[in-house]
């Protein structure tokens, strides 16, 4: 049932980006061509495209002020990007000033390559949130970020190097099926209100769930190459069916 209505919802957003692209055509991007889009609002969707520099959702023009020494970025349009590269940073979160960054409706990257460091720390994504299919080649940082739709995908995604989820919170369910964590994946008190799933997924390095919250949680065909830790976590059967994957 989850991946029909994945598939479905795949299927809306690629029509949203019109028909399927021709081989070879990938079009070329600037990320400050991205962020000059969503300064005028506009929902973007972009499908087989290379975007070059750094793609910095703090330089969004509608700042506010929510503390003296902390901002907030909010970002009013849909952002959908489906099969493309990005070459350079993407950063959700600025630390000198602290900025962080509201997306108001959907975040979707669907089947993309991030060649370099991501930084989505305690972001908000208020819409449905996509990652699926995608590659993380280098760090990636989820710190606190909350995810307020009833589900947030990230199935078949891949982290090549350290995924950083401390103290996430999903106010529904969250979807790892089939996900890749070659190095260090940290889950230390993330907390869903519904499913944590991670069935099937391959953890090659270190993995924390200590402290973690959920309903329910699936491990099953789970894969850990290194030590865990979940000590202290409440998220169902899952702790057990974890313990007995790693035994085996």
């Amino acid at each position: 049932m989850n991946r029909l209505l994945f598939i479905l919802l795949f299927s809306i957003a690629a029509t949203a980006c019109g028909t399927e692209p021709q081989k070879n055509t990938a079009r070329e991007v600037k990320a400050s061509e991205i962020i000059a889009m969503v300064d005028r609002g506009e929902n973007i969707c972009l499908d087989s495209c290379i975007v070059y520099g750094d793609l910095d959702f703090t330089a969004v023009k509608k700042f506010s002020k929510i503390a003296p020494e902390i901002g907030q970025i909010y970002i009013d349009c849909s952002l959908t990007f489906i099969r493309c590269i990005f070459l350079g940073k993407i950063s959700a979160y600025a630390y000198n000033p602290m900025v962080c960054t509201v997306f108001g409706r959907n975040l979707s990257f669907i089947d993309c390559d991030f060649r370099n460091e991501t930084d989505f720390t305690e972001c908000t994504v208020e819409g449905n949130a996509f990652f699926s299919g995608s590659v993380f080649r280098k760090k990636s940082l989820w710190q606190a970020a909350y995810f307020k739709y009833k589900v947030a995908y990230f199935t078949r995604t891949v982290f090549e190097d350290e995924a950083m989820f401390q103290n996430s919170v999903y106010a529904g369910d969250v979807h790892f099926v089939h996900a890749r964590f070659e190095k260090s994946a940290m889950f230390q008190g993330a907390v869903a209100a519904g499913l944590m799933m991670f069935g099937a997924v391959y953890f090659g390095g270190y993995v924390d769930f200590s402290y973690a919250r959920a309903d329910e949680s699936v491990f099953k065909y789970a894969e850990f190459k290194d030590r865990t830790d979940f000590a202290n976590a409440r998220i169902g059967n899952g702790v057990n069916e974890a313990l007995k994957q790693q035994s085996q």
